[in-house]
């Protein structure tokens, strides 16, 4: 009877102490990084640059997506542009657009190009833009109609 309330009380602090560990990590749950994730991202980052995967680029883009919106841009721009340059993937294309829309703070939603505003931009970064469209026009993953919608 003894051992039991020794075990009881035990249970019982090591329970409250959990609970105060809670809101830590709560805070910082975006930093976590299972094991598991990073040797799977491994092997999709090679799938994608060594073969052109486009399993694996779009398992890799929705694992970007769900990740800090503040680091992806860049990474999510890297391997976009690999994809759409090197092994002429029209998805990466719209993707990268994507993610240099979201750098800048621009609304682009649902493929409307109309709703794509780079008026108030400085001139290097509205020209990344702009090459950017160039290049989807000549690969012909947007029409003409969409690249004119676009508002300089």
């Amino acid at each position: 009877m003894k051992y039991t309330v020794i075990i009881i009380v035990f249970l019982f602090v090591g329970s409250c102490q959990k609970k105060d560990a809670l809101p830590e990590l709560e805070k910082n749950e975006e930093k976590i990084i299972t094991m598991n994730s990073v040797s799977n991202y491994d092997s999709i980052i090679r799938s994608v640059k060594l073969k052109g995967d486009t399993l694996a680029y779009n398992e890799l883009y929705y694992y970007l997506m769900d990740s800090n919106k503040n680091d992806r841009t860049d990474t999510l721009m890297y391997y976009s542009q690999i994809m759409a340059e090197k092994y002429n993937y029209d998805l990466a294309y719209f993707y990268y657009l994507t993610a240099l829309c979201e750098k800048y703070n621009i609304s682009f939603k649902d493929a409307n190009y109309s709703a794509i505003n780079i008026t108030s931009m400085n001139k290097l970064s509205k020209k990344e833009i702009e090459n950017w469209l160039n290049k989807m026009l000549e690969k012909k993953v947007i029409t003409k109609e969409q690249y004119n919608s676009v508002k300089r």
